[in-house]
């Protein structure tokens, strides 16, 4: 029989089943006890007996005690307590940790099994929770059950040898159920902020972030000064520092850029743009240095990248010497060949950004395109995440690959050698010699660049869609252009412009008033006869940075009207084109740079003392006096007679310049120099002889941006 079941009559078959120690195990010899000792019985309906009735007897007590027992066995050892998940709602006190909630499940179980023996055995509450722990013990009671009663158990009470709770613990677990606290307590740390952690804080929340030992030094001593309660130790401090919240923590350390890294953030998703929705882009600045276009002297270019954000690629970019809106509009000029013209352009508050050339209602670039520029936060690059970390895996990563990388990262023995490298190749490169650079000619680095740009767009992008690699078979990201080429397939199409459109349309333009045909732009004067009727009127003008010899004039609606020539109705005049001018301002502010460095170099080894009041007047072996001895003196003394000089005439004789020999002149070597030998030329006069290599240099010195410049600052 699987169960007992507990009941004050049983027939004699049902007592035989038992297997009771002391009670026959066959139906006759349990009747034949029976009427032995005079049991107790009921006749009740049923088979087996005279008239359609059998006897049930009464037993002993000794005997149903037995039963008992038996059914207690029984129970124990097949219950199987279902988990009951003990949550706030049954709780009074929250569970805060999983050690709590798995000890709250346990007990739960334990008293689930505790009712259920109760229920088969009939033993009162004490009785049943001695007998569950007796046969735990005993190993009668399920495996289940007995690591439920090890769970359940408190570590904080009376030390078990064998790891269960005791009986007076298991009538606990029913007080606590009853109060709704299961869940043991946990002891918490004091939370309390110490009445020393201000003066503390002032002395660590610093941007210097010094050190807990740094800080702690000074707010001790400060602490000391003043008399106040009992310094805390070091350790006290550490152990306060470590419940404080992180960001709290580094509040005053880091500024409100900077904590950004630490703070959350909302991801931005881009699931429903199309290709050429959104543009982002920026400069950066390359970690490696690469020859100057123009003098070959080693430089960091300036990069301009333009990316998709649906698709992430690389639709444009531009290399320049310097950040500055024609870098910008190049880049641009580059995406719109590539990807069409955007619907947005998301970019940071740079000057290359904000400024007429692009944001003019009239004139600019975006009001031209039709595009709709929108500027992040000040100070808050994690919201052009995507254009930053291209940056890393485009640019910084194809710096280290060259031989010029001068990134933070770079070892600082290294980054020196190959500085001193560079440099010493340069000299010598000077003097004649003939020495390989070490670094990239400036074509070869556009070339470089073009490749990186192309194998980023050739690699898969973690923030893209997977697919199954039609070569290896396995899942990858997609690439950008993988992710460009299935839009395209699904029927997106690029809002571009033909050829003729694009040379126009990226044209600068600006605003300038006619004035009997002329027009002045950027200290130029273009005329056209065509212009004669629009005298006083504004129009816009369009210019191309690279060619000063003409520019485009529009109405203001735009409609083209005529193209004006340089200087079309004057002589010929030398032109100077955008560039140029700008090349002679950034080597203008290059050389004041310099020239201050120079003072303070020779300040520094000359020496400059401050000018001190001299109270005595000292001249060794003359004078040793005090200055108001020297002006008593100076009133005391006696005018001297003045007679009169016979001034001599000296009859003046011109200097005959001494024309050096041509094999003995040469050029000299400093733009100073330069600029002092072509005053001295101009000054003698052009009659003066001179060998032909003198004056072919004079002739063609005058049409070199130094000399341009020299005549600038001298006028």
């Amino acid at each position: 029989m699987n169960a007992v079941i507990l009941k004050s009559h049983y027939d004699a078959e049902t007592l035989a089943s038992m297997a009771i120690d002391g009670l026959p195990t066959t139906r006759a010899a349990v009747f034949k006890r029976a009427k032995s000792e005079g049991w107790k019985f009921i006749e009740v309906p049923g088979k087996g007996g005279r008239g359609g009735l059998r006897k049930e007897y009464l037993p002993p007590a000794k005997i149903m005690e037995a039963i008992r027992h038996k059914a207690a066995q029984k129970a124990v050892a097949v219950v199987e307590p279902r988990r009951v998940k003990v949550g706030p709602e049954n709780q009074i006190p929250l569970i805060e940790t999983e050690t709590q909630a798995l000890k709250a499940d346990a007990r739960k179980g334990v008293l689930l099994a505790l009712q259920t023996l109760m229920n088969l055995s009939g033993y009162p509450l004490k009785k049943a929770a001695r007998t569950l722990v007796e046969m735990a013990r005993e190993g009668q009671a399920n495996p289940q059950l007995v690591a439920m009663l090890k769970m359940a158990r408190d570590e904080r009470g009376r030390p078990s040898a064998d790891g269960l709770p005791s009986e007076r613990s298991i009538l606990r677990f029913v007080e606590y159920d009853r109060a709704g606290m299961l869940a043991p307590k946990k002891k918490e740390r004091d939370m309390s902020v110490p009445d020393w952690a201000p003066t503390f804080l002032g002395y660590f929340q610093r941007p210097e972030k010094p050190t807990v030992e740094h800080a702690y030094r000074q707010f001790a001593t400060e602490w000391a000064a003043k008399q106040m309660a009992t310094t805390p130790s070091i350790w006290q401090v550490r152990r306060f520092l470590d419940k404080v919240g992180k960001v709290t923590l580094e509040m005053g350390r880091m500024g409100s850029n900077e904590i950004k890294s630490i703070k959350p953030f909302i991801r931005r998703t881009f699931d429903t743009l199309l290709p050429s929705d959104v543009y982002t882009a920026d400069g950066h600045r390359f970690d490696a240095e690469v020859q100057h276009p123009l003098h070959g002297q080693p430089f960091r270019p300036e990069i301009t990248s333009v990316l998709d954000v649906a698709t992430r690629r690389a639709v444009g970019w531009s290399v320049g010497l310097a950040e500055s809106a024609f870098a910008v509009l190049d880049a641009l000029r580059n995406a719109v060949i590539n990807g069409g013209i955007p619907a947005i352009l998301y970019v940071d508050n740079g000057s290359g950004y904000k400024n007429e050339l692009m944001t003019d209602t009239g004139t600019g670039l975006m009001a031209r395109l039709g595009t709709e520029m929108i500027n992040s936060l000040p100070y808050n690059s994690q919201a052009r995440g995507i254009i930053e970390r291209s940056h890393q895996t485009i640019w910084v990563n194809a710096a280290k690959q060259l031989p010029g990388y001068i990134g933070h990262d770079m070892d600082r023995q290294a980054k020196l050698g190959t500085f001193k490298l560079s440099r010493k190749a340069i000299k010598a490169q000077k003097n004649g010699e003939a020495v390989a650079m070490p670094l990239i000619g400036w074509p070869g680095f556009v070339e470089f660049c073009q490749q990186k740009v192309d194998e980023y767009n050739n690699s898969p992008h973690r923030s893209l869609a997977k697919i199954t690699d039609p070569a290896t078979g396995r899942r990858r990201h997609m690439t950008p252009n993988e992710a460009w080429e299935l839009a395209v397939a699904k029927g997106f199409v690029p809002h571009t412009v033909s050829d003729d459109e694009l040379r126009p349309l990226f044209r600068p333009q600006v605003l300038r008033t006619i004035h009997r045909g002329e027009i002045e732009v950027f200290g130029n004067r273009y005329f056209s006869k065509y212009l004669e009727e629009f005298h006083t009127d504004q129009m816009r003008v369009g210019y191309d940075i690279h060619d000063p010899e003409k520019v485009w004039v529009y109405d203001p609606d735009g409609r083209f009207i005529c193209t004006a020539e340089l200087n079309g109705n004057s002589r010929e005049y030398m032109p100077q084109s955008v560039m140029d001018r700008g090349r002679d301002k950034r080597l203008d502010a290059k050389i004041k740079r310099l020239d201050v460095k120079r003072d303070a170099a020779i300040s520094e080894r000359r020496g400059a003392p401050a000018l001190e009041h001299m109270e005595s007047v000292h001249i060794p072996g003359f004078i040793n006096m005090t200055r108001d001895e020297l002006a008593l003196r100076a009133r005391d003394a006696i005018p001297a007679e003045v007679k009169d000089v016979e001034v001599i005439d000296v009859p003046l004789t011109t200097a005959q310049p001494v024309v050096p020999d041509e094999q003995e002149w040469s050029v000299p070597n400093t733009p100073q120099e330069r600029w002092d030998e072509w005053q001295r030329m101009e000054f003698e006069g052009a009659q003066q002889d001179r060998s032909d290599k003198q004056k072919k240099w004079r002739q063609t010195y005058q049409a070199t941006a130094e000399f341009r410049m020299y005549q600038r600052k001298s006028a």
